[in-house]
Order: structure tokens, then C-alpha cells, then sequence
């Protein structure tokens, strides 16, 4: 027992974060999500018929998907931290033309299978907000996937859909897909995305702190990623607003279908 013990001490001694304490953020979250569990409450669920999962290389992810909370990888060390840092809260639209060293690659990722080519109409929408691009993509498969890319090469990837189109939301009203947060610390970073009715002009998101963003409209789909936790909660932090021609509403996610 006692050779065992000295063992388990010498491995210890090789443990990188040994000395490491968590933050108060880190010990909340974690004491937050034992609690949700030891009560048995379910994760938030979208309207969908698979899970949705952000894949790439890196840190953790916390993803609220259709069928549960998941951990994945996300984004390398330092990605994160310069997107976030580099963050704006009105968005430029891109065109196609414009992100086409982007779109090739996310249409090389595996998600939603791998695109041999790439043309300007396969990007549905497109935005740019500091030093990460946001795409939502068709592949040649016919699934259609979120991309944030930060830099030259480092992606994060979510299936939207599976090759069958979604129907579009009635008149004057968006639906959720999926929210999710990533990352920790400095780096971590909220998403969001949906379907748009063809008369939805914009859409914002208001955080309970009264900080307030666009998001992008294009093609039938809306979306925006943030600094923060709010989108990985599990709750309504937050605000929807919804502009068309008829006026304005403000939804919380639990409200939206």
C-alpha cells in the first residue's frame, strides 16, 4: 500500500496543474451544474432531431444540443482569447465572394461531410467581427453547417442540418436552433442560431446586463457568438428581438420554437 501511495505521489508531482486552484467563476459553474444534476434537471433541448456539437481541436465546450449537454473540443489555446478580445458588437456582412478562403476551409471539414468544391452561393451566411468569421454553409452533401473561424486555419464546426430542408418559421417570427458556450476564462464565448421568416429584417440580443448586439439576418437563417456564458446556461439570460415591418417583439429563448 505504502509503495502504491509513493507511486501515485511521484505520478502527481508530473500533474501540470497541480498547483492550479479554479477561478470563483470555474468553482460556480461547477457547483452550479451538480446541483442541476444531483435535482435531476434536463438540459435545455432544440427543436431538432440530433444533437448539436461544436468539433475542433482545444479546449472544452459546454453545447446545448437536442439530446444533452455534451463536452467536446473547441477552438486551439489562444483562438478563443484573441476572437473574443477582438469582438464587436455590430457585425459587417460578407459576401461569398469575400469569405471564399473561409468557406474552403470549413467545407473541408468533416462535418456534414467533406466538400470537394467550394463556390460563393454554397455560403449562406456570412459576418465578420473583429478577427473571427461566422459562416453558415451548405455542403455538397446537402447539410448546411455553422462555422467560427478564427486566423487562417482554426475552425470550430456545427451540423445545422441533415441534408432535408427545415421548414421556414410563420410570418414575422424566428425559431432557435441550437445555443451553446465554449471555452473558459478569458477565451469563453456564447453562439447562437436560427431560422428567420423571409419578412424578419433584424434580430438583437439583449443580455441581462442591458448590453445589447446585432445579430445577422441572411438567407433564412439569423445568428451571433459573444463573449460570455449566457448561451450555455441553460436559461433565459437573455433577450431576443425580433424587428420586421410590422414592428418589434422581444422573446425569451424558452419563448421561441
Amino acid at each position: 500500500m505504502d509503495e502504491s501511495m509513493n507511486d501515485l505521489n511521484r505520478l502527481a508531482v508530473l500533474d501540470p496543474a497541480r498547483d492550479t486552484e479554479p477561478t470563483d467563476m470555474q468553482w460556480a459553474r461547477s457547483q452550479a451544474f451538480i446541483e442541476r444534476t444531483m435535482a435531476g434537471q434536463s438540459p435545455r433541448r432544440t427543436p431538432t432531431s440530433s444533437p448539436r456539437r461544436w468539433i475542433a481541436a482545444g479546449a472544452a465546450a459546454v453545447a446545448a444540443g437536442a439530446l444533452a449537454v455534451v463536452t467536446v473540443p473547441i477552438l486551439v489555446p489562444g483562438a478563443a482569447e484573441k476572437a473574443v478580445a477582438s469582438w464587436t458588437a455590430m457585425p459587417t456582412a460578407r459576401t461569398g465572394e469575400q469569405v471564399m478562403k473561409e468557406a474552403e476551409v470549413c467545407g473541408a471539414g468533416e462535418v456534414g461531410g467533406s466538400s470537394s468544391t467550394v463556390s460563393p452561393s454554397d455560403v449562406i451566411l456570412a459576418e465578420q467581427r473583429g478577427d473571427a468569421t461566422l459562416l453558415i454553409m451548405r455542403k455538397n452533401t446537402g447539410d448546411v453547417v455553422e462555422c467560427l473561424i478564427v486566423g487562417k486555419d482554426q475552425v470550430a464546426s456545427m451540423g445545422l442540418t441533415n441534408g432535408s430542408p427545415l421548414p421556414k418559421p410563420p410570418a414575422g417570427t424566428v425559431n432557435l436552433e441550437t445555443m451553446s458556450s465554449a471555452g473558459d476564462g478569458d477565451g469563453m464565448w456564447s453562439n447562437i442560431v436560427g431560422l428567420a421568416a423571409d419578412d424578419v429584417k433584424a434580430v438583437e440580443i439583449r443580455l441581462q446586463n442591458g448590453r445589447t448586439f446585432q445579430a445577422s439576418v441572411r438567407g433564412g437563417w439569423w445568428g451571433a457568438w459573444w463573449p460570455g456564458p449566457e448561451g450555455g446556461e441553460g436559461k433565459d439570460t437573455f433577450t431576443v428581438i425580433v424587428h420586421t415591418g410590422a414592428g418589434t417583439t422581444e422573446h425569451r429563448p424558452s419563448d421561441l420554437p
